[in-house]
């Protein structure tokens, strides 16, 4: 940890490149197999802040590592 670190890691997630990862993840699952479900949370992830991206990429299975900058 760097000196004027606050142990945030969080911060060096590419929340971008996540966000839309997830909002086509949401959109393949719309498209086959949950419908409106899928289109919601599609939309969902499009207005979603960092804290509740992460929460969503994590409950999708992503590996976050994949993220970092």
């Amino acid at each position: 940890m760097g000196f004027f670190s606050h142990g945030n890691k969080s911060d060096d997630i590419d929340y971008d490149r996540l966000r839309r990862d997830l909002a086509d993840e949401y959109g393949a699952q719309s498209a086959a197999f949950s419908g409106g479900f899928g289109f919601l949370e599609m939309c969902d992830a499009e207005d979603a802040t960092n804290e509740q991206l992460l929460e969503m990429a994590r409950r999708e299975g992503f590996n976050l590592n994949k993220y970092k900058r």
